[in-house]
């Protein structure tokens, strides 16, 4: 049994509350499947909840006559095909009068009224994917008129809805999981709410701590290649000239950086006891004497071959006040 098939049983098992939410739900239907006609009114479906549902409600008028019929079809595998018949007759004009007044309501406004359209129109249309695979809710709807009226509606209520055509037919969709929740809870199907929202929870807990390590190792990563890069920068002012070329403030830094070869910039700043753009600028400094003595003196054999002579050391985030630092 599909995820689909699970949510609109739900939806079927659940009793509209009121006449006024029944009505929009099967006007839903009707209008969604292109069932309603001049002079009559046809619905076909392979969904026998929703057979039961449109045969029942039209029931509820004694004097009507109701023809049901089923057939089946061997289209993409066996299955059976429901047609619910009304003819023209006596009180056809009064029902389909009385369905068509529901076109004119302003759904948006009614939480009734909204809460049947969205019902009606997930049975007759709807699709939904398990969440654990993939944040999907989809209306495969027959008319242009129809699915533009969901669209509108949905973006009416604050849902991030898209409008497309797919396969020939009209296509109105949800990829945002709160959204689909909120639907969840507007046709009352608590229970593959409440399901829906524990799968989302975990999914997205998951999701967020794989990005976080993703984070923390790409960090780490960048910090140690930064480090690297300074590490043969000061061996090479100091194979060439000696570190007692620098300042005695470039020189501590050197020396720390030496010693610590995996510290971060923030944790060199806090060794020494300055800012961490304090820090950055002494190792601009440095990257400054590095460029003069490699013009002088050139690549020397002695330094492994991967040095890269012209880079910046400091490839990571710099900020424009970085450079305005009164530290030394």
């Amino acid at each position: 049994m599909s995820y689909t098939h699970l949510v609109k049983d739900e939806i079927f098992h659940d009793v509209p509350k009121n006449k006024k939410e029944s009505e929009m739900e099967i006007y839903a239907i009707l209008r969604l499947k292109n069932s309603i006609f001049n002079d009559k009114i046809e619905l076909k479906t392979e969904n026998i909840g929703i057979a039961k549902k449109i045969y029942t409600y039209f029931k509820q008028n004694k004097n009507l006559k109701i023809f049901i019929k089923y057939s089946t079809s061997k289209s993409f595998g066996e299955h059976r095909v429901y047609t619910i018949f009304i003819p023209y007759q006596k009180d056809f004009i009064k029902i389909k009068t009385e369905l068509l007044k529901l076109e004119k309501e302003r759904l948006s406004k009614d939480d009734i009224l909204f809460a049947g359209y969205v019902r009606g129109a997930f049975l007759a249309s709807g699709y939904i994917k398990q969440p654990d695979k993939e944040y999907s809710m989809d209306f495969f709807i027959e008319n242009e008129d129809s699915a533009k009226k969901l669209y509108e509606l949905l973006l009416d209520r604050k849902k991030r809805a898209f409008f497309t055509t797919k396969r020939n037919r009209y296509l109105v969709y949800l990829r945002n999981s709160e959204d689909i929740m909120d639907l969840l809870v507007t046709m009352r199907a608590m229970k593959s709410f409440f399901e829906y929202e524990e799968v989302t929870v975990v999914k997205d807990l998951k999701n967020k701590t794989i990005r976080s390590m993703n984070w923390e190792l790409a960090n780490e990563t960048k910090t140690l290649s930064t480090a690297q890069k300074q590490i043969r920068m000061i061996r090479y002012i100091e194979k060439k000239e000696g570190l007692e070329v620098l300042s005695d403030v470039l020189k501590e830094i050197a020396e720390v950086r030496l010693s610590n070869p995996e510290a971060s910039l923030p944790e060199i700043a806090e060794i020494i006891g300055i800012t961490k753009s304090g820090v950055r600028n002494r190792f601009r400094r440095i990257e400054s004497l590095y460029n003069h003595l490699f013009e002088e003196y050139g690549e020397d054999d002695s330094v492994d071959e991967e040095f890269d002579d012209y880079y910046d050391p400091f490839e990571t985030d710099y900020d424009s006040d970085d450079f305005n630092s009164d530290d030394d």
